[in-house]
């Protein structure tokens, strides 16, 4: 009985020294433009489509966990991989939609920052009166987005990755804020269940619009390329992956447990009330006469927290990325001067992402929803490459794909494809 209790602590030793990279991917998944995408949900929905995320976490999980198979069974990165299975050209144009892609993600978490400090600014304008200037408080609004820019970039360039890891992990408990936020609405819980166990489909532009903005910033190429990178600086190998692979699993789950939460929050109070969204500021005001200022301040400090945290990911992600596929120097353990192309594209992100942001008149919720989408309507090429090198048995030997798992991928890959299609058509000739 004895060996078995200290067994099974030695067990969970071990995942806790390994867990980090699916955790914060997961938890990061939740970023300015999740949030954005899953607050409209809840604002003009309802919680219609609360059942996405029942098949929409299956398909994290199955496509976080290829890549963790991936890394622990040939000790490559994705870029590598990639390269060698689909050589320079095949590689240079994925790596060319993810970069385009990655840039509009950066963008909106730098909206989501900018947009949090604006109303949180608004919330404290009866205690401060300054805040009361609309001038003022721009301008300081301008002044704390490029701050934020500045320690973003000062903590992954100065830091080593354990010191990362540790700011990351701990921001992921900001994401509590959606939960409370849910609870302190007050939902009629029997219409919750019944609109997260019973599907509800509409054949509509705007609904198929925000149906893929729901599985793209879900499941995006960036967390891919992220977590398998992490898992390799963190010396994650095949002796450790029965135990670090629960690592990925309750990264999933949770991001879309918060997921579930906000669609709710919103859906409770928004929706309810028939409040149109136009921006992410709207979100955040509508909430004051229809939950109370707390409800605001709490979805306020949970999108600042969100984006912070994704705006130091995503430029990785994109840097992990390029560098990868062309052999460069990679990693936050490496100085500037050792990897100098991983942290200039990593400095090119937050720089353009925070600059874009601060040009007068950006529709900053259009921006955030439009990354979600187009992360969407990309998912179904990157799984194309990932379902590929995850079925060849002479690059992932005892960690291939079954004969399931191929079905299941390329099952999942053409209702994407077809959805993303949809999109082009209603997009092209408003049908």
């Amino acid at each position: 009985m004895l060996s078995k209790l200290k067994h099974r602590w030695k067990q969970i030793l071990i995942f806790l020294s390994l867990v980090g990279p699916g955790i914060i991917t997961g938890n990061v998944d939740n970023d300015a433009g999740g949030i954005a995408t899953y607050s409209i949900a809840g604002a003009h929905y309802g919680y219609a489509m609360l059942w996405t995320l029942i098949p929409v976490t299956i398909l994290l999980i199955y496509t976080l966990n290829a890549s963790y198979r991936m890394g622990v069974a040939t000790g490559q990165g994705l870029g590598d991989l990639i390269r060698e299975k689909f050589r320079v050209k095949g590689a240079f144009i994925l790596l060319l939609l993810v970069f385009l892609a990655n840039l509009g993600t950066t963008t909106s978490e730098f909206a989501g920052i900018y947009s949090s400090i604006q109303i949180i600014g608004i919330n404290f304008s009866n205690e401060f009166t300054l805040l009361q200037s609309k001038a003022f408080l721009t301008l300081l609004t301008y002044i704390l987005t490029i701050i934020m820019a500045i320690f973003v970039w000062t903590v992954v360039v100065k830091g080593t990755y354990k010191m990362v890891e540790r700011v990351f992990i701990f921001s992921c408990l900001f994401y509590l804020s959606y939960v409370f936020s849910a609870f302190y609405a007050e939902p009629e819980w029997n219409e919750v269940w019944r609109g997260f166990f019973i599907p509800s489909i509409r054949y509509e532009s705007e609904y198929i619009f925000d149906l893929i903005g729901v599985i793209g910033t879900t499941i995006t190429p960036w967390m891919n390329f992220y977590m398998h990178a992490t898992m390799l600086e963190k010396g994650i190998t095949a002796k450790s992956y029965y135990i670090s692979k629960w690592d990925v699993v309750i990264g999933s789950i949770m991001t879309d447990i918060v997921a579930f939460f906000m669609i709710v929050a919103c859906g409770a109070t928004l929706f309810k009330n028939h409040v149109r969204v136009e921006s992410i500021f709207d979100i955040g005001q509508s909430l004051i006469p229809v939950a109370g200022s707390y409800s605001s301040i709490l979805f306020a400090a949970g999108l600042f927290n969100a984006s912070v945290l994704a705006s130091a990911v995503l430029p990785l992600a994109t840097a992990y990325a390029i560098c990868e596929t062309f052999g460069w120097e990679i990693g936050i353990e490496k100085s500037f001067n050792e990897a100098r192309m991983f942290y200039s594209i990593f400095t090119f992100m937050i720089v353009t992402g925070c600059t874009l942001v601060l040009i007068p008149g950006m529709p900053l919720l259009f921006i955030m929803r439009l990354s979600q989408v187009a992360n969407g309507i990309l998912l179904p090429i990157f799984l194309f490459y990932l379902i590929t090198i995850a079925s060849d048995k002479k690059t992932m030997g005892t960690f291939v794909f079954s004969n399931f798992e191929k079905y299941f991928g390329w099952m999942s890959m053409v209702i994407l494809a077809v959805l993303s299609a949809m999109l082009v058509y209603q997009a092209l000739w408003g049908a």
